[in-house]
């Protein structure tokens, strides 16, 4: 047991390291500052707390107008408003302190604040905390009402109440004797009576007040009369009730609505173009109280009151409000230098949410590179400064939220990256003394990571990579390898070597991912592996994928996952489109992502697909498109036992170009004739002794030039009548014809019968061997045979203690000679034949 415990405390120690690490990576704040109402005379504190010390903070001030000190609602648009920036007063670590102190004679400490932490150039903004001024105005309205209503209805009263910031504290009393309130009067402010008898006749007034401010009376009373002698009433309001309320979600609400009369009337509660929320609804006394508001209750109430003298009716609109999410497609994002950045966030929202994007904390909208529409921004180039935390903060009349992206900028190479050469000066003065120079190392080739294989059907799999960040050589296009290792067997550790590597025809542009690998065996094992082919005409390897066993299912369609529903696509710009889709997981089917096939609608072809990770991603963007082109969209959901069906086909159109832009420089015809290349046909206008000049000199260029062509075929058909000669006397191929690497099934021979005769020469018989492989080298035959054969004898030594081919993409001298030397021929057949392509 003690040894269970101590190794159940070193995994406990080891996550929360992790977790303390891992957390580390990023800076983010732990707290921020909350809204707060000031009394005059009164102080508090600001406080925000990052999780990393930053370098510093400061604090962005947004000043309120007089009008808007006593206003807790008042609405900030942070991409126009101006600001101060203050200093803290008090720093602790992690934390900023700021201390806001209102004086009777200074209320310019109304308005927003926004703490703002810096870690280097890169700076994060809190969410803006408001300071408003407390305030409690007198009551204005001067008024005694006298009612007689009979026994048994009920008495929904309250007094107007003056302007006030807070809410104020509302407190009713009946002939000068303080009433004890209930729950939902205190929420009301109102006074609710049910069913009343005789007792409850009397004067009733109200009065208001803050924690901070003393209680003001009202004037206004209502005189009430219990009696049994009232003539008969139709149905009417005591007071009018309010005609709409704005409900947050998740919240309840109470809507005010009872009416007095003789006979007591009765109330009947309906929705207009719609039902009541069911078992979340209730009639309770003065009106109809609905609990955790959804959108869906939204819309317009009705009460009915009626008695045998009439009916009164009143409309209450319910206007539902949610507070805004923001959420980012990426959290990080690498770009170069000089490109383009095209960013969106998903904003949400009832009302909609105000956007605004900042840029280490302060508004994007002076930047002249950067153009923020809504959600979506485009910054155009990308500089060196627009690295950072970039920001996007949404603002309704709930609440104020944001999400980040932490932006990195690759520079470009500039002149003063470059080594300094030292110039030789002969005349004059000491020569400079001469440090070795670094040899500069050739540029980074970045190979794909190890591949995931996902089942498709029983004769074909979809292959998914990646590449770590790829600040190297670009990459041209990809090359899928795979190798089948036999057939599945309990005791697969003892099974033969298997087959070759096989390279598939295609050539995978770099923007893709995924790749479908047709015609494979069912009940097979396979390994696989992605070959990246860069600028430099050469590749390198990924790691070798694990085994993956192609299980055949007889029942594909009971196993197959849910299809998805593509419900919307939209234009991004001209070369990307957003695809919107829901997809709902049977039970006990898994998805573990989404297979995206796209083709343009005027081609015909095979289908592109691109594959997204997660059950719950619900949207994609498409980049690498044609401007002004209509693709085919359809999707498939999948996880490691099989895919979907298609979904329905969907149709998407990228965006056309600025044809503004394009009209902005015209082409304007040239008035000048155009220049003519090679021989110059005279005029008519010109001398004619000239023009035969010009005639005789032509005739002449042409005519030797043609005699010399002659001489050379007539030497040529010599040399070659000679070599035939020779070749007779050969009775065995040299030690090159020997081992030249012959076509396989897969490569394309063009035989010397094939060959064209020039002036009754035949060409020489050269056999001319055209392999699809484009990881062979055509350029430098005898160099690629070299080191093809360095790489199989790598290949076949690392499988001989592996049971798989590894291959390197580096070979040095003595592994060449050494190589030479053994089994020259015999790699080289092996080599030539495993280039074989996907049937």
């Amino acid at each position: 047991m003690d040894d269970a415990n101590r190794d159940f405390c070193a995994i406990v120690v080891t996550l929360v390291v992790w977790i303390a690490s891992s957390s580390a990576d990023h800076e983010y704040m732990v707290k921020t500052p909350e809204n707060v109402i000031l009394p005059v005379d009164y102080e508090t504190q600001l406080t925000c707390q990052m999780n990393i010390e930053p370098d510093k903070f400061l604090w962005k001030f947004y000043p309120f107008s007089n009008q808007d000190v006593f206003n807790s609602k008042a609405v900030l648009d942070l991409n126009k408003a101006t600001f101060i920036l203050i200093s803290p007063d008090q720093v602790e670590d992690k934390k900023s302190i700021l201390k806001v102190k209102v004086q009777d004679t200074q209320k310019s400490v109304a308005g927003d604040y926004q703490c703002l932490a810096y870690y280097g150039a890169s700076v994060i903004a809190s969410v803006p905390s408001r300071i408003t001024i407390a305030t409690l105005e007198n009551f204005t309205k001067v008024e005694q009402r006298k009612v007689d209503v009979v026994p048994g209805n009920t008495i929904l009263w309250k007094c107007e109440l003056p302007y006030s910031n807070p809410d104020p504290y509302v407190d009713y009393f009946k002939d000068d004797q303080y009433l004890e309130p209930t729950e939902l009067s205190s929420k009301i402010k109102s006074i609710i009576m049910e069913n009343v008898t005789f007792s409850n006749s009397g004067i009733y007034r109200c009065g208001a007040s803050l924690p901070t401010i003393p209680r003001s009376m009202s004037k206004e009373s209502l005189n009430l009369r219990i009696s049994n002698y009232v003539s008969g009433q139709e149905p009417y309001f005591l007071i009018r009730p309010p005609n709409n309320y704005t409900v947050i979600k998740g919240s309840s609400v109470f809507l005010e609505c009872a009416a007095i009369g003789n006979p007591v009337p009765r109330v009947i509660w309906f929705k207009h173009k719609g039902q009541l929320p069911q078992q979340r609804s209730e009639l309770v006394t003065g009106g109809l109280k609905i609990n955790n508001v959804s959108q869906a209750d939204e819309g317009v109430y009705v009460c009915n009151h009626t008695n045998k003298y009439g009916t009164i009716s009143h409309r209450i609109t319910l206007i539902y409000s949610e507070e805004p999410t923001v959420e980012c497609f990426l959290n990080t994002t690498e770009v170069k230098q000089n490109d383009k950045l095209d960013l969106e966030c998903n904003v949400k929202g009832i009302p909609e949410p105000e956007v605004a994007w900042f840029l280490n904390g302060y508004s994007v909208k002076n930047d002249s590179a950067i153009e923020a529409i809504g959600n979506k921004i485009y910054v155009n180039p990308v500089e060196k400064r627009h690295a950072g935390n970039l920001q996007c903060f949404a603002t309704n009349a709930v609440k104020t939220v944001y999400c980040g992206i932490s932006i990195k900028v690759i520079p470009i190479s500039t002149s003063g990256d470059l080594p300094t050469s030292y110039t030789n000066h002969r005349h004059g003065g000491k020569k400079p003394p001469r440090k070795p120079s670094k040899p500069l190392k050739p540029p980074k080739m970045v190979p794909p990571n190890k591949p995931t294989v996902t089942r498709l059907n029983n004769q074909a799999v979809v292959v998914r990579w990646s590449v770590s960040t790829n600040t190297g050589l670009p990459i041209m296009f990809f090359k899928v390898q795979y190798r089948e290792l036999g057939p599945f067997q309990h005791n697969d550790h003892h099974r033969s070597k298997g087959s070759r590597w096989r390279t598939c025809n295609e050539d995978i542009a770099p923007h893709i991912r995924s790749y479908d690998v047709n015609n494979l065996k069912p009940d097979h094992v396979y390994r696989f592996r992605i070959a990246a082919v860069y600028s430099n005409n050469d590749n390198k390897l990924s790691n070798n994928s694990e085994k993956f066993y192609l299980r055949k299912m007889e029942f594909d369609e009971d196993n197959k996952p849910s299809v998805p529903l593509i419900t919307h696509t939209e234009p991004i710009n001209t070369t990307a489109v957003k695809i919107y889709w829901k997809c709902s997981p049977s039970p006990n089917k898994t998805i573990d992502g989404y297979y995206i096939s796209f083709i343009s609608a005027s081609r015909a072809g095979d289908y592109t697909r691109v594959s997204v990770d997660g059950d719950r991603t619900n949207s994609f963007i498409l980049s690498y498109l044609q401007p002004d082109t209509i693709y085919d969209i359809k999707l498939q959901s999948f996880n490691s036992k099989a895919a979907s069906d298609y979904s329905q086909t969907m149709k998407a159109k990228t965006l056309e170009h600025d044809i503004i832009k394009l009209q902005t420089y015209p082409i304007v015809p040239s008035t000048e004739g155009p220049s003519v290349l090679g021989p110059t046909v005279a005029s008519s206008e010109a001398e004619p002794g000239t023009g035969n000049l010009y005639v005789v000199i032509a005739v002449g260029v042409i005519g030797g030039g043609l005699i010399l062509v002659g001489i050379g075929i007539l030497i040529g058909c010599r040399k070659w009548q000679q070599m035939k000669n020779s070749e007779s006397d050969r009775h065995k191929p040299t030690v090159e014809e020997q081992h030249h690497i012959q076509a396989d099934g897969n490569e394309y021979v063009v035989s010397p019968r094939t060959l064209t005769r020039t002036n009754g020469c035949v060409l020489p018989t050269n056999r001319i061997t055209i392999t699809p492989n484009p990881l062979a080298d055509t350029e430098n035959k005898s160099q690629n045979i070299i080191e093809l054969a360095c790489l199989t004898s790598q290949n076949n030594n690392t499988s001989a203690a592996e049971g798989e081919d590894v291959a390197d993409s580096s070979c040095n001298s003595t592994e060449r000679k050494n190589y030479k030397n053994k089994n020259r021929k015999q790699k080289l057949k092996e080599y030539s034949s495993s280039g074989e392509n996907c049937v």
